[in-house]
């Protein structure tokens, strides 16, 4: 759902500022054809990532997250407090154009995406925390998405924006949805779920490098745009996970956690952030400047992540003791819960 839109939105810039399909020069030509190919991958990808994350928790998980819900707190907390403020701030530090700077702020002011499920997965993260601040997520957008944009776009626009609310209850329901099919999936055919959380890394593993490069091929404009928004585009995933990894790691979270609220709080709903501008700014003489932050920070909030897991993977390896990450839980959950949840991440 959230990265489907982003092509589908993004190439409306470009597509309208080209004659007849013939007089396309190669790859513009193709557009319409990459863009259909990039819906249909991104949407199987993602639907297919939370399948997998439903089969590694539990009903059981569910309700112990819920019954301790201090890491979602933090995770809104840093989500709809500290990320706007963060993105203002340095939208401002860096003096960006208001066109690209509004574009930037939408980005800070949307809930998480379902690609940070993926990295929490990949981390041996807490899988079921970062699900249900997914959801919780979308679900606070309803009313901090508003609210934080009447804050802080006054500084560049005195437009209201247009909360896109159906889909907002789209993407909740393709988090509920496939994340239930899993859940289900273990709980049916225990014997499965083992291979489809397998086949769901494979699948991702193959897929996001596809999709950034489609990404590229469709939207070519946004590389053009000068180095202040590459720089805010590069850091802003980054500051996001240090922010939501440090506030987490302060409040005495256990490490499996802190990788959960790390990724949410640093990867948007791009999908969102695009919609928002296209309903808002559409009639808009910079609406193609607008629309290119998003554009390009949806290829960073996959590449910064990537390299996450890479330098988490290289230590994890040199780790003495492998299970480390799931027993620091130990304060947290009782034993018959460890031994549930070991086996189910520890793939």
């Amino acid at each position: 759902m959230e990265i489907s839109l982003i092509t589908e939105l993004a190439t409306t810039i470009d597509i309208s500022t080209m004659n007849d399909t013939d007089e396309r020069p190669p790859p513009a030509k193709y557009l319409d054809e990459l863009k259909l190919a990039n819906r249909i991958l991104i949407s199987f990808i993602l639907v297919f990532i939370m399948v997998g994350m439903g089969c590694v928790i539990s009903i059981k998980d569910i309700k112990t997250t819920c019954r301790r819900p201090v890491g979602v707190l933090i995770g809104f907390i840093s989500q709809f407090l500290v990320m706007p403020l963060l993105t203002f701030s340095l939208a401002h530090a860096l003096q960006i154009k208001a066109e690209f700077a509004i574009g930037m702020l939408i980005v800070g002011c949307s809930p998480g995406g379902t690609v940070s499920n993926l990295f929490t997965y990949w981390t041996n993260g807490d899988i079921c925390l970062s699900v249900v601040m997914t959801t919780a997520s979308v679900i606070f957008a309803f009313g901090m998405m508003p609210l934080n944009l009447f804050i802080y776009s006054r500084s560049w626009t005195n437009e209201t924006s247009v909360i896109p609310y159906k889909d907002i209850v789209i993407t909740l329901a393709c988090i509920v949805l496939p994340v239930a099919l899993g859940m289900l999936i273990r709980y049916k055919l225990k014997r499965w779920a083992p291979y489809v959380e397998k086949i769901n890394s494979i699948v991702a593993l193959i897929g996001i490098p596809i999709v950034i490069t489609l990404n590229g091929l469709i939207n070519p404009r946004m590389f053009t745009s000068g180095w202040k928004v590459w720089f805010a585009s590069v850091t802003l995933p980054f500051l996001g996970f240090s922010i939501g990894y440090g506030m987490a790691l302060l409040l005495k979270q256990s490490h499996t956690k802190c990788r959960a609220i790390a990724f949410e709080t640093g990867c948007q709903n791009v999908a969102l952030t695009l919609t928002l501008i296209l309903m808002t700014f559409s009639e808009h003489p910079d609406f193609a400047d607008l629309m290119t932050f998003p554009s390009l920070f949806s290829i960073f909030m996959m590449v910064d992540p990537l390299i996450c897991v890479a330098i988490w993977r290289v230590k994890h390896r040199t780790n003495k003791n492998p299970s480390h990450d799931y027993k620091e839980c130990a304060n947290d959950m009782n034993e018959k819960e460890m031994e549930t949840v070991v086996p189910a991440a520890a793939y």
